[in-house]
């Protein structure tokens, strides 16, 4: 009776441990299943719409930073060769305040919005991708609206100093007459210094305007058509500036040697012009001879007129 009683206990176990193993063997796959569909589970309705909100308070901001770059991006091609004026000067200052004025306020706008979703956009990588490509593309517009307000600050510059240039051609005419007719006089010698020394102040600002139109036309190209022309203003009135320098009270007679003289100097300068031409010429014309003749002795045809020596 004990042996059947140890043999009963013994198949209990085994069916015990062979059932253990079958739940065993099936609680693995269960598990493995739970974990990958915690991976692929959908969202939940109020997760789902949570992140079609942000993904479309992103879209929008792609596309405000989108337009703002491409009205920021119209070129800025002014006509100069009438000059600047001011109220178009103007009216590009207003533009580029204005556009400054949009992307400062988008850019607040995208700080705070993205603050206050950046854990709801950390857990997710599609909002973390979006939010990406929106910085490159905010970056990319401010750049874009730097290098304008660059222009726009040039082509201010520029109007500036076309203005003043253009200005002092009227003043240098007179100045230089009276500067002039001053030194005709030697009591009037002190005055003579006193419009010499206001010649120098205003070739100051003369050649500080004309540095700052010269850099402004190097940064914005269509500005050099007005350049030229202030390249022919600057060299005349420069001309006339050293004029100005250079009087000082002479008598009479001096006044008429030095004329005189440079006279002379302009004949002789155009004498040895023409003697140097006239020598180049003659040059010339005795090599073309030289070529001739060669030409000719070593023509060795049937119609030679000349003989061969």
């Amino acid at each position: 009776m004990s042996n059947w009683l140890q043999y009963i206990v013994v198949a209990l176990l085994g069916l015990t441990l062979s059932g253990s193993l079958m739940a065993q063997e099936q609680a693995v796959p269960l598990k493995q299943d739970a974990k990958e569909g915690k991976k692929t589970e959908a969202l939940s309705p109020e997760e789902q719409a949570l992140k079609l909100e942000i993904e479309s308070r992103l879209s929008q901001f792609s596309d405000d930073f989108t337009q703002l770059q491409m009205v920021g991006s119209i070129s800025l091609a002014p006509d100069v060769k009438l000059g600047l004026t001011k109220n178009f000067v103007d009216v590009l200052e207003q533009r580029m305040k204005s556009y400054d004025q949009r992307y400062n306020s988008l850019d607040v706008m995208w700080n705070t919005y993205t603050q206050a979703q950046q854990m709801d956009i950390a857990n997710d990588e599609d909002l973390m991708t979006m939010v990406a490509n929106i910085e490159a593309l905010k970056q990319s517009v401010k750049d874009t609206l730097d290098a304008k307000d660059a222009m726009v600050k040039a082509i201010s510059d520029f109007a500036d100093a076309d203005n003043f240039i253009i200005s002092q051609v009227a003043v240098y005419k007179k100045l230089y007459q009276r500067a002039y007719k001053l030194s005709l006089v030697k009591n009037l010698a002190p005055q003579l210094e006193k419009a010499k020394a206001r010649e120098s102040l205003i070739f100051e600002k003369l050649q500080a305007s004309y540095d700052a139109a010269k850099a402004s036309a190097e940064l914005v190209p269509t500005l050099q058509p007005r350049m030229n022309v202030l390249d022919e203003q600057f060299v005349v009135m420069k001309s006339v500036s050293e004029k100005v320098q250079a009087l000082e009270y002479k008598p009479i007679f001096q006044r008429i040697k030095d004329y005189v003289m440079g006279l002379a100097a302009v004949s002789i300068i155009l004498l040895f012009f023409t003697m140097v031409v006239a020598r180049y010429k003659a040059y010339k014309d005795k090599l073309a001879n030289m070529k001739k003749m060669k030409e000719m002795m070593n023509n060795q045809g049937k119609d030679s007129k000349y003989p061969m020596i």
